[in-house]
């Protein structure tokens, strides 16, 4: 007889995704231990003050006295928890149905339906739109929670080369004619920082008939003179069926959103599991997404100082010679072989008091790995030139160390260069 936690029992040694140094470098990286107090640009680091670059809080929305007053507003009167219930049954409110409103206009679309998980709006959405039959086209480097929405609903799921209209051509051209057929795309990517080419995407799903899903998590608030994502950047705003969010990066707060049609939204209201079947966002977080929603739409001085830090930061670490890819966004991934990200990491939490993310295998290429930095509005321009200072001394601390060992017979070969 099996059982199904055999599987939990021998997950390490069965594993076969990685090597013995992969899963223990991906295990450091996972349960990491990070600072409770990680909003904004300064958190305490072992007693001492340091400087957060790790965050989504791209606006510093987290830490706005504003956004704080409404919410603790809010839970001095309602409590923390309420709503009790699901959004079917105790869980909408006036606050719910009024940010529900306010995130339409925001998004200029007919209808939105706010979600108290960001992963909950991308997996339910399309969880209830698709059925078996339907066909979801998916770029390969799209969110996971956009893949296990498909993976719920029991649509067939391919796959194209990440932001190739070519290859998504291609996908579309061998489907189906009389199948449904939706794309399913991320506005912006969050490891990359590259955006999707919607112009072209849009083009070829009105040419064969194909509906498409944009989650733009990493633009709405960032992207576009008045915020509203990548798809105002790049003026194809009313070509894309359905936008889905999140308020946890720029807005700064926690839960997701979706914008469509009414008549889609109505059905997603009533179908979706990650609405019927999970506890209401509570009124207090409600009550700051709110405010926040309105700041955001009114932080052109935040956008603005956001552009300048992130275009500083990255000219900069080009010029000190770092490879930093083909961001297009404020996010910022800088290259390393093998597991040096780790490694640099580590020295710059410990010895320069700065808290960055290392990325590594399986997330990355194997050999390959990135340390995400993310500038936000609120970061100075010290604190920037502190960050690419100590990201270069720490690499050639960590090189030099290398190059030590190399000579001592201990390592065979170097990892962690630029």
């Amino acid at each position: 007889m099996g059982d199904i936690f055999d599987r939990c029992v021998h997950f390490l040694s069965n594993q076969r995704i990685g090597t013995a140094e992969d899963l223990s470098v991906a295990s450091r990286v996972l349960f990491a231990e990070s600072p409770i107090d990680n909003a904004g640009p300064a958190l305490m680091l072992n007693g001492e003050e340091g400087l957060q670059f790790s965050t989504n809080d791209y606006l510093g929305m987290s830490v706005h006295p504003e956004v704080l007053a409404a919410g603790r507003e809010a839970a001095d009167r309602y409590g923390l928890g309420a709503p009790m219930g699901a959004r079917p049954l105790t869980g909408t409110t006036e606050l719910h149905l009024a940010l529900e409103r306010e995130i339409a206009e925001y998004k200029r679309t007919e209808a939105a339906l706010t979600f108290s998980m960001g992963a909950g709006a991308m997996m339910g959405a399309i969880a209830c739109l698709a059925q078996p039959g339907d066909l979801l086209i998916y770029d390969q480097l799209a969110h996971a929670s956009l893949v296990c929405g498909g993976k719920i609903s029991g649509a067939t799921i391919k796959y194209f080369r990440h932001n190739d209209p070519a290859s998504l051509e291609r996908a579309l051209e061998s489907a189906d004619p009389s199948e449904n057929k939706m794309v399913i795309v991320d506005g912006v990517y969050s490891m990359n920082g590259d955006i999707a080419p919607l112009p072209e995407i849009c083009d070829l799903c009105k040419q064969y008939d194909a509906r498409l899903f944009v989650d733009d998590a990493h633009g709405h608030g960032v992207c576009g003179e008045n915020g509203r994502g990548v798809a105002e950047v790049l003026g194809v705003e009313d070509r894309i069926d359905i936008q889905a969010g999140t308020f946890s990066k720029a807005f700064g707060t926690y839960g997701g959103f979706v914008t469509a049609p009414k008549e889609v939204i109505f059905y997603i209201r009533c179908m979706a599991p990650t609405i019927l079947f999970t506890k209401a966002t509570p009124a207090c977080v409600v009550a700051a997404t709110r405010k926040s929603l309105e700041l955001t739409m009114k932080a052109d001085d935040r956008r603005d100082q956001l552009w300048s830090n992130a275009r500083y930061l990255q000219t900069t670490l080009q010029q000190r010679g770092f490879e930093i890819g083909d961001t297009e966004t404020p996010i910022t991934p800088i290259s390393f072989a093998g597991n040096g990200a780790l490694q640099v990491a580590d020295m710059l939490r410990n010895k320069y008091r700065i808290w960055v993310s290392p990325v590594v295998y399986p997330a990355v290429r194997r050999n390959s790995a990135i340390i995400r930095v993310i500038p936000t509005a609120l970061h100075t321009r010290e604190q920037l030139d502190y960050l690419i200072d100590s990201v270069e001394e720490a690499v050639q601390e960590h090189s030099e160390t290398l190059r030590r060992k190399s000579e001592d017979g201990s390592v065979a070969r170097a990892g962690g260069s630029q």
